[in-house]
Formats: structure tokens, sequence, C-alpha cells
């Protein structure tokens, strides 16, 4: 009878090793399942070759990621402490590699830059960005970004403030009948001197913001002509405020808008006549990044402003 007792005994014990060792070869597979799903972020080394990208990545938190810009990349202001590659048509391939980037980050208008040519060969991802030059730009570029970085970007609080601008931006237009006509020139000096055409970031802002862009005989830009100004009669001149400034002549103390002035052409036109000169800083202007809504409403009140004035007086 004791040797019966002492069988159940070794039977009971030898189950319950079976046991154990089953609940921990289960734990075991459930921990290695858990780790196959979870995959490590990938840390980017990034190499922004324009200013509208850059401010979205800072936009969006990523400002870490990044260890090199271009000219363009201006703003904000942490910008200034990361090195600066200079303009994208002058890039040295050295200068990038030295940076040790895993990712070349650029705009439609860089594809075939002979710089960049080889540098996919050395492993480094390079890609492009389109910028539409819209309203709602900067949430298309978030999901550009979100599928090469392969990661979620947060987009609510852009994407409140672009609602927000174009209420207030709807609501000038639909209480203002005047489009006026629109002339943009791009300076650096006043013997280099362009007006903008079609299919530019200039008649898209000035579209937008409700004023019909008088250049429509030919795209991108053309030198300024007195023959030109006399042609196009605009009603209102839009610079950058460098552009504008760059015409400064210090020596005789005369301002950038007195220059502007004596120009020949520009006294001849209703712009001029009246000194309707809107100067904008040219990022904020043209990029149509995550500022842009702002940018168009801050144009378009400065478009409208004489009429928005005689409606508040009424009012």
């Amino acid at each position: 009878m004791k040797s019966i007792s002492i069988y159940w005994i070794l039977i009971a014990g030898l189950l319950l090793t079976v046991s154990s060792c089953s609940s921990e070869a289960s734990t075991d597979s459930q921990v290695a399942d858990t780790s196959a799903d979870v995959t490590e972020e990938k840390e980017w080394r990034i190499v922004s070759l324009n200013g509208t990208i850059t401010e979205l990545l800072y936009e969006f938190g990523l400002e870490e990621s990044i260890v090199g810009v271009d000219v363009t990349s201006n703003y904000p202001e942490g910008t200034k402490s990361i090195p600066n590659l200079g303009h994208s048509s002058q890039l040295n391939t050295e200068a990038i590699l030295a940076l040790k980037p895993n990712l070349i980050l650029m705009d439609e208008k860089m594809q075939g830059n002979k710089a960049l040519s080889g540098l996919e060969a050395s492993g480094i991802k390079i890609k492009t960005i389109k910028v539409p030059h819209t309203l709602e730009g900067s949430l298309e570029v978030a999901e550009q970004l979100e599928t090469v970085l392969e990661k979620s970007i947060e987009t609510d609080a852009l994407k409140a403030k672009i609602s927000k601008n174009k209420q207030q931006l709807e609501r000038i237009l639909s209480q203002t009948t005047e489009r006026p006509k629109v002339l943009f020139i791009y300076a650096r000096g006043a013997q280099a001197m362009m007006v903008a055409g079609k299919n530019t970031f200039a008649e898209a802002a000035i579209t937008l913001a409700g004023g019909n862009p008088v250049v429509q005989e030919f795209e991108a830009f053309k030198p300024l002509t007195p023959e030109a100004l006399l042609q196009y009669q605009p009603e209102v001149i839009l610079m950058f405020d460098s552009g504008l400034a760059s015409l400064r002549d210090a020596t005789n103390n005369k301002s950038g808008e007195e220059q502007l002035l004596g120009i020949p052409g520009v006294s001849q036109t209703p712009a001029g006549q009246n000194r309707r000169i809107i100067a904008m800083e040219a990022l904020y202007l043209s990029g149509f990044g995550p500022r842009s809504s702002d940018a168009i409403l801050e144009l378009a009140t400065a478009l409208h402003q004489k009429e928005l004035s005689l409606l508040n007086e009424v009012e």
C-alpha cells in the first residue's frame, strides 16, 4: 500500500513539472511574439535643401533630425545654428557627406542637380517633396513626409489655424469687389530686377489674396522693363522686403521705396503715383509653408485696405 502511495506522489510531481515547463514555454513564446511586433523607429539625419521643408520639419517637431540646411532655410531662428550648405546651385558634395546624412529632402526644382547625382550611391536616401501653392499645401507636404519618414505627423493645430485664417480671408473677399492689378517685382539691386509671370508663387499668392496678377503673357520670371510697366499699369507693386531694401541708396540717404519710384516707368503707373507698394518677408510670402495662410490673409488685408476702411466707417 505504501509503495502505491509513493507511485502516485511521483506521478503528480511529474505532471506538475511538465505543466510548469509548458507554461514557461508559452510565456517565452508570447514575449518573443511581442518583441517581433515592436520595430525600432529609424533615426534620421536629414539635410533639408528647401526653406519651406525645413520650416515644416520644425513645425512638426522634427528639428532634432536636421543636420544641414540650404541658404533659403532661415526660419525659424533655430535654423541659424544648423550647418548651412549655401545655395542649392553651388552645393559641395564633400560638405554634405561630412554631415553624415541618411536622408536629403529637396523640392522639385532641384531634380537633376549634379551635386546630388552621386550621393545615392553612397547610401543616402534622396527624396523630392512637392510643395503646392495652396492654403492647404503644407498639409499635403505633411502627408509626403509621413511616407518618407515612416512615421505619423500631428497636424491638428496647423489644420485649425488654416481653417480659421481661411474663414477670415473668405469674409474679406466676400465684402470687397475690387480686384486690384498687382505686379510682383523680384529685386537684387537696381541692376537685377525681374517680374513674375504665370505659374509662380506670386501669381498664386496674389490670386488667393483677391488680387489680379497682371502678367499673363509668359511663365516664370522675365527682366523688368519700362515698357512692361507702362503696358501692365499695376495698381499695386508687391516685393520681398529684402528686395526693396536692396534698392536703398545709402550714399544719398534714399530709401528702397524712393529708389523704386525713381526707376523709369514706375512713377507712370497707378501703383507709383499712389505709392501702393507692399513688401513682405520672402519665405513668409513665397514658401507656402505653415505660415502661408497668415501671409495670404495679411496680403489680402493690405490689398483691400481702402475698401475695408470704408466698410468699417459705414458700420
